[in-house]
């Protein structure tokens, strides 16, 4: 009986001893099976897959993407930015130069307007115009030039037309200085003087700033001191205002002056005035 029992045990002792020994045979076998070392675990490269990465797109790589478009729109702001201040200061620059040639030409139609500052005295300094001359300065002018124009003598003529001239409009000058050229060298030559005496005289104004200045005067001529006789003669003359210049006395210019004698100037008159 305890024979038998103890085959029994033996017997069940043994099945399960090899049951575990082929479980253990089992479980060695898969895990040789899945440690083993082949080609890819060695870390061959002809043996390995390559495969692209996902953020990868044509060898753009999408991860830089948002950061680029942020950088291109911050580039773009920047230079409209610039742009737009660009075009403020040209606005602005353009604004300047319109508002500047309109005081330009304010200015220049000021100076065409013929408003001048005259200084009658040291101390007295008068704003004046076309139509706001004083009659004194324009009186005073015109009896200047006349007696510089018919009043002179042998030693002095060349100074007296040369001061008159001074006072004459380019074009009258170079007519004056021609036509005078003649007389001067017959005035010296016989030793000829002559006083202009004013006896009427009219001051017209133009209101544009010309002056129309009629003289009627006697001349008295002489030669080696020799009294020669008398003519009346009707002088005129045209007188603009100019703007006033270092060393001139007056702010009027000569733009045209004529002498001739009474009688045939009263001829003249009388046709003209009869057409």
């Amino acid at each position: 009986m305890d024979t038998l029992a103890l085959k029994n045990k033996l017997a069940f002792i043994g099945v399960d001893f090899k049951g575990k020994i082929e479980n253990f045979h089992h479980r060695v076998g898969q895990s040789l099976q899945i440690n083993v070392i082949g080609p890819m675990e060695k870390g061959m490269a002809a043996a390995k897959l390559q495969a692209p990465p996902t953020h990868v797109v044509d060898g753009v790589d999408l991860r830089v993407l948002p950061k680029f478009i942020c950088y291109k729109a911050a580039l773009l702001r920047e230079r409209l930015s610039l742009q737009f201040a660009l075009a403020l200061i040209v606005g602005a620059f353009l604004v300047l130069f319109i508002t500047s040639r309109f005081e330009v030409s304010g200015l220049y139609a000021k100076l065409r307007s013929k408003e001048y500052i005259l200084a009658p005295g040291v101390q007295d300094f008068t704003p004046v115009s076309p139509q706001m001359v004083p009659d004194s300065h324009v009186f005073n002018a015109a009896m200047d030039f006349l007696q510089m124009f018919g009043t002179f003598s042998a030693p002095n003529i060349a100074e007296q037309y040369t001061r008159l001239s001074e006072s004459m409009s380019p074009e009258l000058r170079v007519q004056f200085e021609l036509e005078a050229q003649s007389w001067r060298a017959k005035v010296k030559e016989e030793n000829i003087s002559q006083i202009l005496s004013i006896m009427d005289k009219e001051i017209r104004s133009a209101n544009n700033g010309f002056y129309q200045v009629t003289a009627v005067g006697r001349k008295d001529t002489y030669a080696n001191g020799e009294h020669l006789g008398s003519t009346d003669v009707v002088i005129e003359m045209v007188l603009r205002l100019i703007p006033p210049q270092a060393g001139k006395r007056w702010y009027l210019e000569i733009t045209k002056l004529t002498s001739q004698d009474a009688n045939a100037f009263k001829t003249k008159t009388s046709i003209g005035g009869n057409k």
